[in-house]
């Protein structure tokens, strides 16, 4: 094969791998509005297409709680980037007459899918990339890490809502991509578009700009140019994020832990409980929930336990001295990454609200998944490993499949009950699918057949697709 059919070969698998992730979320996206997070991001939405405004008051999703009060209007707490993002999505729609008040459902579930959908498998294709293009890894191991990483962990349930989790996640791969590109090439244009993404996924999730200064090193360390067209870019966005913040809030700071605008009457929030304001009472306490934030009923690891391998890999590398041209590359973002988990460990007290396990950390899933690569030869040449790896990253698809059910999963206590007992949200979601089942067959309800119908239909295609991905693999060339 020649230069020319390798490159249309590659292209040809890279698109099928998209259109396989987008149409498995497209089977799964969910077409409601159910949680306060949705209705405020969809008062954002329908308010910039509708009324050419940030001002949610005249949105039939004004009733959420997660909004704040300035200049005698409601405005929603979430950056609102994502939101303009998202909105020519619902112009089309609206122009070809679907709308909010007369087809909610429709019109809620293409957003959904186009938005967040698209640019989550948008991602997994460019992590895909990264395996190829960075690491020694076969196209064959590259196939089961990205399978594995889009199917086994939370990206799978939060590809179906609207949410800046998936958003941030997706630019900081595509910017480590051009991090990596422009460290390789050192062309402008790669320095560039690293500092646009990095900088955009910090403008829909604050915490990440905390990699910003780190990719910053990591580029300035090859060409000193690098680093100065990077803060340019970077600098670009930042401006347009800081003048949002002031347009709609009066401050440069975030709204959403900007004390006084949540001072009113009925607001849900106050500086106990906003995240980022929010401060646990003692060690203990922050021992506690943290606990539960990383492996107990919230827990990182317990929701996504194929992470589990990512710690491997990560000691594999380091053991046997890999070549990460990577190494200090992902020193630098297992820094971030830990810097980032830490502000949410100290600084937040509610376990992310109503959420299947912790979603502000899908952010950061698909770097954390980078390290499994490091297992190729591991997986390859031990039964015990292989076995190992099957059997955690099935457990793994079923956890994230459960997930799906319903990810903005409801929680059985108070505020004050969770901090004391967090809800176990893996075991919430299956009662969920319990009860949906019972009213699928004490009801004949056909919404509910549907919705299960369509979960088992999707788990069988998912596990299919991880077993032809490891049968690609080959047998295992010699025991342990």
């Amino acid at each position: 094969m020649n230069n020319q059919d390798a490159g249309k070969s590659n292209r040809n698998h890279y698109i099928k791998l998209f259109l396989i992730f987008f149409l498995l979320f497209a089977l799964l996206t969910k077409p409601t509005v159910s949680s306060w997070n949705d209705q405020s991001r969809m008062a954002q939405i329908q308010s910039i297409v509708e009324h050419q405004t940030l001002i949610i008051d005249q949105s039939m999703f004004s009733s959420t709680g997660d909004k704040y009060f300035f200049n005698n209007h409601f405005y929603s707490d979430k950056p609102p980037l994502l939101a303009i993002y998202a909105s020519p999505i619902y112009f089309i729609l609206k122009s070809v007459g679907l709308s909010f008040e007369q087809n909610t459902r429709w019109v809620c579930y293409l957003i959904v899918l186009f938005s967040m959908g698209s640019l989550s498998a948008l991602s997994l294709t460019i992590f895909r990339k990264i395996l190829k293009d960075f690491s020694p890894a076969s196209d064959q191991w590259a196939d089961v890490v990205t399978i594995v990483a889009g199917s086994a962990t939370m990206i799978l349930p939060y590809s179906l809502v609207f949410n800046n989790h998936i958003a941030s996640g997706a630019l900081l791969i595509l910017g480590l991509y051009y991090i990596l590109y422009s460290r390789k090439t050192d062309k402008p244009r790669y320095a560039m578009y690293s500092g646009l993404f990095v900088s955009l996924a910090g403008s829909i999730d604050i915490n990440c700009f905390l990699f910003i200064p780190f990719a910053l090193i990591l580029l300035s360390r090859t060409s000193i140019r690098s680093g100065l067209i990077f803060t340019l870019s970077c600098i670009s966005i930042v401006s347009l994020y800081l003048f949002l913040n002031l347009q709609t809030s009066g401050s440069l700071m975030p709204p959403a832990v900007n004390e006084p605008l949540w001072n009113y009457p009925g607001s849900a929030f106050s500086k106990e409980n906003l995240s980022g304001l929010a401060k646990h009472k003692n060690v203990g306490a922050v021992l506690f929930y943290a606990f539960h934030m990383l492996v107990g009923n919230r827990g990182l690891i317990l929701h996504s336990p194929i992470l589990l391998f990512s710690a491997v890999g990560i000691f594999t590398a380091y053991r046997k001295n890999i070549n990460l041209q990577y190494k200090s590359i992902y020193t630098y973002l297992l820094l971030a990454v830990v810097l980032y988990i830490g502000i949410y460990l100290i600084w937040t007290t509610n376990y992310s609200g109503w959420a299947f396990g912790v979603r502000w950390f899908v952010s950061i899933i698909l770097i954390l998944c980078l390290p499994i690569v490091c297992l190729e030869h591991e997986i390859r040449t031990s039964k015990i490993m292989r076995s190992s790896f099957v059997a955690i990253a099935c457990l793994s698809i079923l956890i994230s499949v459960i997930g799906s059910y319903d990810p903005f999963s409801m929680l059985n206590g108070t505020e004050l009950q969770e901090q004391l007992s967090p809800t176990n949200t893996i075991l919430a979601n299956i009662n969920s699918i319990s009860d949906g089942f019972s009213t699928a067959i004490s009801q004949s309800s056909i919404a509910a057949f549907v919705k299960i119908g369509r979960l088992l239909f999707t788990t069988v295609l998912i596990y299919g697709l991880f077993y032809e991905s490891i049968k690609r693999l080959g047998p295992v060339s010699s025991g342990k």
